[in-house]
């Protein structure tokens, strides 16, 4: 996996995922997608994916409100990797939530670059991938 081109859609919608999927690659050909369900499986994956001595993806999409392990928890988990392996990673917030309080705890999360509100306009996509793998690369 080209891991310039490497995105994680984590959100437990399946429609979402695919749709959100199918988004990005018309936007970009190139952009490799993996889709997670909750945090904890893709806390998992990025176990492993660090074990073999590779970097977290460049760019994560996250919902908040998933079972099993929540978006808060992912990123709770997610800044005690070692700054190495995260230190060009990229995350935005893409949920359905409009209260103030999650935007607000946004901002203490210093990996968050944005808090989007779904739906995501395929402009903000274009832009966000557009400034992320031309850094990448």
């Amino acid at each position: 996996m080209n891991k310039t081109n490497a995105v994680f859609i984590i959100d437990d919608d399946p429609i979402y995922q695919f749709s959100f999927g199918a988004i990005l690659k018309l936007i970009n050909p190139e952009v490799q997608t993996t889709v997670f369900s909750n945090g904890e499986e893709a806390l998992d994956h990025c176990k492993s994916v660090i074990a073999t001595g590779k970097a977290c993806p460049k760019l994560i999409f996250l919902d908040l409100n998933m079972p099993v392990m929540d978006g808060w928890n992912f990123l709770d988990e997610l800044i005690l990797f070692n700054e190495d392996v995260l230190h060009k990673t990229k995350v935005y917030i893409v949920s359905s939530s409009v209260h103030e309080e999650d935007t607000q705890k946004a901002k203490n999360y210093p990996l968050i670059q944005d808090y989007l509100v779904k739906p995501v306009k395929r402009e903000v996509l274009q832009s966000i991938l557009e400034e992320t793998l031309r850094k990448a690369s």
